[in-house]
């Protein structure tokens, strides 16, 4: 997983937007393979320190110390909760509080990449399938493959890197951007990051593209196949893929300083992130996908082991250690997203050695330090849980 900040994650890390101020840092863990190095070797894998006084004054401190206006955090092992608490207001005279529902970003990815490996399993689609199927007249899309987009190794340009796309969406945050405008962003000039499949890079392209892929393919929406396959199943009642700007109520409201003022963000439009961009939810439905995820619970053994493996190592500045997966980056051992969008700082880890999953959510004050509130607490609170496999970045 390369550590490039550029516009809203790059292909490892960081994601980053000027303009909008998005910055998306990606993370993830290890192969199957690689996780079960301790157990085969005979060692035990130290149980994770949970003290929930201790992870709250960890929490407190570094809230502080990043100016935060409200923070939203999570820790459960398995389904057991540690701890969930919220500090700070969502807005003048009204308390944050745990239930405050909020954009999740690029958390969502882990979502897609997900929903990708069912649909294969249903026969609905096949990864090795060149996208030219669906985008006939699209810039190498005889050379791209379904797999490409959702390992971002399809070499598409990051739309959010492209200067007149970041002034227009900073000039107009509630302008809505349709997929096809997204992708002429990056295609217009009929160049490539490299040649399908030679490398990684992160690329808020190749989301938008697999979205319209899976759409295409299916004729169902995103919206529907989420709510059949994903967040119904899993009773994920707090989890939501709005056609609009709109946040399920109670909400955790954002605010930003990119246009040179402090102001409430909430309602941005985030048509611009890519279509992980669009879902909602809050962190008891965040902390219950933890282990869904991170244990490959809705698709095959020989899928999950795809879906986390170290296929990009090797790749642009992805290693062994620290490298990009389908969809969230692999980190230490930590499979991990923590994206930022619209104001929104947040984070997101599970730990398959342990089984710990952590979220946070964090929103800007007046005297904010960071647009990365949310990873630094991430970042904290993981050297605390453990130790000898802290977030390697």
């Amino acid at each position: 997983m390369p550590i490039a900040p550029s516009n809203l994650a790059k292909s490892a890390v960081i994601w980053r937007m000027s303009a909008a101020k998005v910055r998306l840092l990606l993370l993830l863990g290890l192969s199957l393979c690689c996780l079960g190095q301790q157990a085969a070797a005979g060692q035990a894998v130290p149980a994770p320190n949970t003290d929930p006084d201790r992870l709250r004054a960890i929490v407190q401190a570094e809230a502080q110390k990043d100016g935060a206006k409200a923070v939203e955090f999570g820790m459960w092992v398995g389904d057991r909760e540690v701890l969930t608490t919220a500090l700070g207001s969502s807005m003048t005279t009204v308390p944050a509080t745990t239930d405050m529902h909020y954009r999740i970003g690029g958390i969502a990815e882990t979502f897609m990449s997900t929903l990708l490996l069912m649909l294969e399993e249903q026969g609905r689609i096949n990864l090795d399938d060149k996208i030219s199927r669906w985008f006939p007249h699209l810039l190498d899309a005889d050379q791209v493959t379904v797999r490409m987009l959702v390992g971002n190794t399809a070499g598409y340009l990051d739309y959010v890197t492209v200067d007149d796309f970041v002034k227009l969406q900073l000039a107009e945050p509630f302008r809505t951007f349709t997929d096809d405008e997204l992708i002429h962003y990056s295609v217009r000039n009929g160049k490539m990051n490299f040649p399908p499949g030679t490398s990684q890079q992160y690329s808020h392209t190749d989301n938008v593209i697999l979205g319209q892929v899976i759409q295409r393919a299916t004729k169902e929406s995103l919206k529907d196949l989420y709510d059949k396959n994903i967040f119904g199943p899993m009773g994920m009642k707090d989890t939501q893929f709005p056609l609009n700007q709109e946040i399920q109520s109670p909400v955790l409201h954002a605010f930003t300083k990119d246009r040179g003022v402090y102001e409430d963000c909430t309602y941005w439009n985030p048509d611009w992130g890519s279509t992980p961009g669009l879902p909602t939810s809050n962190i008891h439905d965040l902390g219950k996908w933890g282990p869904i995820l991170g244990t490959g619970r809705l698709i095959s053994p020989a899928h999950f082991k795809e879906q986390i493996a170290r296929t990009s190592a090797g790749k642009g500045r992805n290693r062994p250690d620290l490298y990009f997966a389908y969809g969230f980056v692999m980190a230490n051992g930590w499979m991990v997203q923590n994206p930022s969008i619209n104001g929104y700082s947040g984070a997101f880890a599970y730990n398959p050695a342990n089984g710990v999953t952590i979220v946070v959510e964090a929103t800007k004050s007046e005297t904010s330090t960071t647009d990365a509130a949310g990873f630094d607490i991430l970042r904290d609170v993981v050297r605390y849980v453990t130790p000898t496999r802290p977030i390697n970045f």
